[in-house]
């Protein structure tokens, strides 16, 4: 594991110049689908937004009422815009007793509360239910698109970092669909119906209550700006922390064999020291954001406090004319303005909370859209199809390949692999053999010359219809969570139990199986470290059998055999490759003794081929091979 940190950072980051606009549109995107929910959660919002700010107007109408203040101000600026939304009379109103005046507004402030709630609760369960919904697609494309990329991309990403990219950047995505979008859209709104109403009431205290809105935008802005830049860091520090957690879990063997856990706590500390001091500068951001958002809010109700407070004492004892005379406000303006200063502000608020959590999920939507922007490099060519089962012949044509731009790993490679034959690849280590195999399943595309395979260039195959009829097995052998029924059909429910018992028969694999609690549908546990080294290979085998493949690529497959194992899959072997090509690697030459061919690789080229006494007789690299492996046995 690297310990440079800004590298980490690099491979985390963006590789577009997206702006925040872009990059939000693409977010609201996922929500396209689901537009008559988003439509009528926002039509709740409204509804909600425009009953949060009703109750000032009935308090302010109720206060001027009772105490007999402000009837002969210009129609009463709260009267009035209490009987536009009420529907109510003012002169009716003032006609009416105490008793009744505080039995009706009583229940108007009820029910503006009772339809809030229900209000609330409907549109938050339409809009979480977006949020979940969105976050279900955003997850099925990510995991399907991850799946789609070539093998260089999992090469260059640990796994730990693409798991934080599925678990909690989506997360965090999901957060800005159910909280974000219906925080703001319903402060957005009660913003904008508050600002209305005290427009209408009083420009001039409107314009006061307003005056600190530019500060609060300034102090808005400078927060995203290290706000962001601190939460790609700490995501950044957070990925890789999961990768190296996930890498020394996956190797815990063997960092206990050796005693290396001293070392991996060590740099598990400063991997969670990185992360500790990103999480800290990004809440420290915010500890500056959050009261200079309540200061200034403090501020615009402080300021109504006075402004207001010192109109109402202009008047001459609180009369109607005295009030006139001044120039002053009634008592109910004053009351009003004063909740709905503070209910203007508390948008601001929850809207300043809210910015956390947007941000947050603009920097996960960066780290997610940076994966959906990888293309694959192997994919599907136009005009590629499925040409149906193969026959197997396989051809290398001056076949160049290279990892690494100017690192050549195949060179001018020339072989023919005929129908139905066993051929095998040795070599030293690094000589090209997996490479090979590689380039046969398309894994990779080969930097010059082209394979084929029953004469037609595999680029030519759909990358599905040529993988499903090669079949490879490999000396580390990977078996899932699941049951060993599962683990040998790969969840193909299509595949007849019966193919599966046939296939551990051939193999030998059916006498450990059967002994095992539930058979074949024993549950495999821990990646298959309950089974030993053989019996793992000798389900991979079983797995590959399963699917009839028309070429058999055996990679190391009998390293990890005991000696009596390997005579059974010889066995099988030969019942086995009768009619399908094989492909066997191994640096064990005992293995390969029988095979049709053999070639012999050396630095990416092809040194040798011929039948094992062939080899021998030319007393080359293959002869050399072979004196040294049986001189070691000796």
């Amino acid at each position: 594991m690297s310990d440079d940190f800004e590298d980490d950072l690099r491979h985390e980051r963006i590789k577009t110049s997206t702006l925040d606009v872009a990059l939000l549109r693409r977010m609201l995107a996922y929500a396209k689908p689901y537009r008559l929910r988003v439509l009528a959660g926002l039509g709740l919002v409204l509804l909600s937004a425009s009953l949060a700010v009703m109750p000032p107007l009935l308090v302010g109408a109720m206060v001027d009422i009772l105490f007999r203040t402000g009837e002969s101000l210009p129609g009463n600026a709260v009267a009035r815009v209490l009987a536009f939304f009420s529907g109510l009379d003012p002169a009716a109103v003032r006609a009416m007793s105490e008793t009744r005046l505080l039995a009706t507004f009583g229940g108007l402030f009820l029910g503006l509360r009772v339809g809030a709630f229900f209000v609330d609760w409907a549109g938050a369960y339409l809009l979480m239910g977006l949020g979940q919904r969105v976050l279900f697609d955003i997850r099925q494309q990510l995991f399907t698109h991850i799946h789609s990329l070539s093998l260089s991309f999992f090469h260059r990403n640990p796994v730990g970092r693409l798991v934080n990219r599925v678990a909690f950047d989506v997360g965090n995505m999901e957060r800005m669909f159910s909280v974000g979008i219906v925080t703001l859209a319903k402060d957005a709104l009660m913003l904008l119906s508050i600002m209305t109403l005290l427009l209408l009431i009083d420009l001039k205290l409107a314009l006061i209550v307003m005056s600190v809105i530019p500060l609060l935008i300034v102090a808005t802005v400078v927060f995203r700006r290290f706000s962001r830049t601190a939460y790609r860091r700490w995501y950044a520090a957070q990925s890789r922390l999961n990768a190296f957690m996930a890498e020394t879990i996956a190797g815990v063997r063997v960092v206990q064999l050796f005693h290396r856990e001293k070392h991996h706590e060590a740099v598990y500390d400063r991997a969670a020291g990185e992360f500790a001091k990103e999480f800290l500068a990004q809440r420290r951001a915010w500890a500056w954001y959050r009261p200079l958002a309540m200061t200034f809010s403090a501020s615009g109700v402080g300021l109504v406090l006075w402004v207001c407070g010192d109109a109402v004492l202009r008047g001459s004892g609180l009369t109607p004319a005295g009030l006139a005379a001044a120039g002053a406000i009634s008592v109910g303006v004053f009351v009003s303005y004063l909740q709905y200063a503070e209910l203007f502000f508390q948008p601001i608020r929850d809207i300043a909370e809210k910015i956390d959590i947007v941000i947050g999920a603009m920097t996960s939507a960066e780290r997610i859209f940076t994966i959906e922007d990888e293309r694959p490099e192997v994919a599907d060519l136009p005009g590629a199809k499925d040409h149906g089962r193969l026959r197997g012949e396989v051809r290398f044509d001056h076949v160049g390949f290279e990892y690494k731009p100017g690192e050549p790993v195949l060179r001018d490679l020339d072989l023919t692999i005929a129908p139905g034959q066993t051929v095998a690849l040795v070599g030293h280590t690094g000589a090209g053999k997996t490479t090979i195999i590689n380039l046969v399943n398309r894994l990779y595309d080969v930097t010059s010359g082209r394979v084929t395979v029953d004469g037609r260039d595999v680029r030519e195959y759909q990358l599905q219809a040529l993988r499903r009829h090669i079949a490879v097995v490999h000396q580390d052998v990977f078996l899932f969570a699941g049951t060993i029924r599962e683990n040998l059909t790969l969840g193909d429910e299509s595949i007849p139990r019966e193919r599966v018992v046939a296939a551990c028969r051939q193999v030998g694999a059916d006498t450990f199986i059967e002994k095992r609690p539930g058979g074949y549908d024993g549950i495999v546990e821990g990646g298959g470290k309950t089974f030993s080294a053989g019996e793992r290979q000798l389900l991979s085998f079983a797995r590959a059998l399963v699917f009839d493949p028309a070429i058999l690529v055996l990679d190391e497959a009998t390293s990890s055999i005991d000696t009596h194992s390997e005579e059974l899959i010889q066995t099988a072997l030969r019942t086995l490759t009768a009619g399908r090509t094989s492909i066997v690697i191994a640096h064990r030459l005992s293995t390969v003794q029988r095979a049709d061919r053999i070639f012999v690789l050396h630095k990416g080229r092809l040194a040798e081929s011929g039948t094992h006494r062939e080899l021998l007789a030319q007393r080359g690299i293959y002869w050399k091979l072979y004196r040294l492996q049986y001189r070691d046995a000796a």
